[in-house]
């Protein structure tokens, strides 16, 4: 055990923000949340790539964000009525592991450099938290961890104790991640000024893909320049793996294998990201690879625009967090029809979802610690409303598979939310089925979609910050007009593309 000296004095951390206090701040707030109960909340674990290699560590949000610790193998303990209330479980120093792994901060370090105020070796941690158990009535806790065994084993020992003295012992295990994500939901300043980072270098990296792509180079190419770029600028480390779609390719929402040529005349939709301090940006751009749009790619491009354009209009503190869906939605549809990838009327196409035949995710996400921040979208049942200090994506698409020559309609009424209840209720298998099933019973048509537009597939995405009267679009570095991705798209790169 190594114990804390010198309790509340500020200590250095190989992080941007230099001192412990943000830290010290939300730890506050979260044993504020749980009064006389006690939380444990577990780092990643580091994985094993193939044979004796890791994959490359990134440490548990939740856990960064009550520690500012970067080490795998730790647990943080919070235990607002002792007198030592947060310790930290980590691994100890090993001089022959750290002469081949690096260093570990230790017992020591855990207290000296990241403000505990008291450490453990990791394996103490069944130990020490079945004595901190007795006399409490729930553990705030995720189970579905590495660490279920020892914290779980501590809650059985705690409870058998229990039988033989009559000690009060926890009778409910809560939610603990729920409990964090809600605390991260809004930025702090610091939080905000790593995002705009973020956005600023992911920025910089999408321009230098519009002028680095080009018929006969490979999508990873693109991708190189692109994180080469950032990486240049001090963004170490991607967001989530680079998504770089040319063709057909940019109909597939997650496709990341960015192996394909590109061609004379193709799109490529750019979505990737750097993170900036674990503060990650989430941009898409979808430009021509040759330097100009066809018409029915600007054509597409024009209304996915209009769609996004929409809704940032409408985005400012109480705007339910469900109208942006909405609003993107109704722009898109009526795009739609107007293209002829639908029938009208709109009306129809939205309430039917006929529309989802093309755009078939939502249209933003919180965005922070994880590119698909933690926090919920409704409270009460109702779209949450936008306060301040909230961060988010904004991404309309329309996705035209080449496999939808023609669409099968059927007219079924759809509603998004209900829809979306029932598969988190009942999973996706049953939702999948009982969707065959009411489509089966409806009247239906086969609608021909114009060939022009087959294989097109558009996403633009933007992260923008909640303000006191509005937002602020943190990603606009990179240009959304057409006109202006033209004329990027035809200017020389700086970076060699080998060919």
């Amino acid at each position: 055990m190594h114990k804390r000296a010198n309790k509340g004095e500020k200590v250095s951390t190989p992080h941007r923000i230099r001192t412990m206090d943000q830290y010290e701040q939300r730890r506050a707030e979260l044993m504020k949340h749980i009064g006389d109960d006690v939380a444990v909340v577990s780092a990643a674990f580091e994985t094993v790539r193939n044979n004796d290699t890791h994959h490359t560590f990134h440490q548990s949000s939740n856990f960064f964000f009550l520690t500012g610790f970067g080490e795998p193998d730790a647990v943080a303990l919070f235990d607002p009525t002792h007198d030592e209330p947060y310790v930290l479980f980590v691994r100890p120093h090993d001089p022959e592991l750290e002469a081949w792994n690096g260093r570990r901060a230790g017992v020591d370090g855990a207290v000296t450099d990241f403000g505990a105020d008291a450490a453990f070796p990791i394996d103490d941690l069944g130990k020490v938290l079945r004595s901190r158990l007795l006399g409490r009535e729930a553990l705030w806790y995720t189970i579905g961890g590495p660490n279920d065994p020892q914290v779980l084993g501590a809650v059985d020992r705690a409870r058998a104790q229990h039988l033989r003295t009559g000690e009060t012992v926890p009778t409910a295990i809560r939610n603990a991640a729920a409990l964090v994500g809600e605390m991260r939901v809004i930025k702090s300043a610091d939080e905000i000024d790593l995002l705009r980072e973020a956005c600023r270098i992911s920025a910089e990296g999408h321009v230098e893909a519009m002028r680095f792509a080009a018929p006969g180079l490979a999508e990873h190419a693109v991708e190189t320049a692109m994180e080469f770029t950032w990486r240049s600028l001090g963004g170490r480390h991607d967001g989530y793996p680079s998504i770089v779609a040319s063709g057909d390719n940019a109909c597939i929402l997650h496709y990341t294998e960015n192996d394909r040529t590109m061609e004379d005349g193709d799109l490529l939709l750019v979505d990737a990201a750097a993170e900036v301090e674990h503060m990650s940006a989430d941009i898409t751009r979808t430009f021509p690879v040759n330097g100009v749009f066809t018409a029915p790619q600007r054509a597409l491009y024009d209304v996915v625009l209009a769609a996004q354009e929409d809704v940032i209009a409408a985005c400012k503190p109480g705007l339910p967090y469900s109208d942006m869906h909405d609003i993107a939605v109704k722009t898109l549809t009526e795009g739609m029809v107007d293209l002829g990838l639908l029938p009208g009327p709109v009306d129809d196409a939205i309430g039917f979802g006929w529309y989802r035949q093309f755009y078939f995710h939502g249209t933003g996400h919180w965005l922070g610690l994880d590119v698909h921040d933690s926090g919920a979208y409704r409270v009460d049942g109702k779209g949450r409303p936008l306060e301040p200090g909230m961060v988010f994506t904004i991404e309309p698409g329309i996705y035209v598979a080449r496999e939808k020559a023609t669409v099968e309609l059927h007219r079924d009424p759809y509603d998004a939310q209900a829809a979306l209840d029932f598969a988190y209720l009942e999973g996706a298998a049953e939702a999948k089925r009982a969707t065959e099933e009411r489509k089966e019973a409806a009247e239906s048509f086969t609608h021909t979609v114009p060939d022009e537009y087959l294989g097109i597939g558009v996403r633009i995405e933007d992260d923008v910050l909640v303000t006191a009267d509005g937002i602020e679009n943190m990603s606009r570095g990179v240009p959304v007009d057409p006109d202006e991705i033209e004329v990027l798209a035809s200017e020389g790169s700086t970076v060699p593309s080998g060919s």
